[in-house]
């Protein structure tokens, strides 16, 4: 091995048994790339669901919810009714108060349709 350059020296031959290892471990490597990179693309495509889902411009809320409540609204209370307190989340207003027989009362709003959704008496 004088010139490493030379075609004169061609490889030997391997006998039956080393090209049968030969050919599995072959057969192995393309099966592992393939599973690594099946994984590769369903990491890359659940991050780009997960980016795509959470985004502002696609919304889950009812389209009651998406409406624009006026600029203003008066609720109608019962009569005597005092509020204790008042609770906001989305467009809906929790109304708890004591009315005017003295009975607890919860009313719950909303604001985008402007209607009074329930009343709820507490015992």
């Amino acid at each position: 091995m004088t010139n490493p350059n030379l075609a004169d020296e061609q490889e030997p031959t391997l006998d039956p048994a080393l090209e049968k290892v030969r050919r599995k471990m072959v057969r192995l490597l393309i099966i592992s790339s393939l599973v690594i990179i099946l994984g590769l693309m369903a990491v890359v495509y659940s991050i780009v669901y997960r980016v795509n889902k959470l985004s502002p411009s696609t919304s889950t809320a009812p389209a009651s919810e998406l409406a624009v409540p006026p600029a203003r609204q008066s609720i109608t209370l019962p009569a005597g009714f005092v509020v204790e307190s008042t609770s906001i989340e989305g467009n809906r207003i929790l109304i708890t108060g004591t009315a005017g027989d003295g009975g607890k009362r919860m009313i719950v709003h909303d604001i985008g349709t402007g209607k009074t959704l329930t009343e709820i008496e507490l015992k």
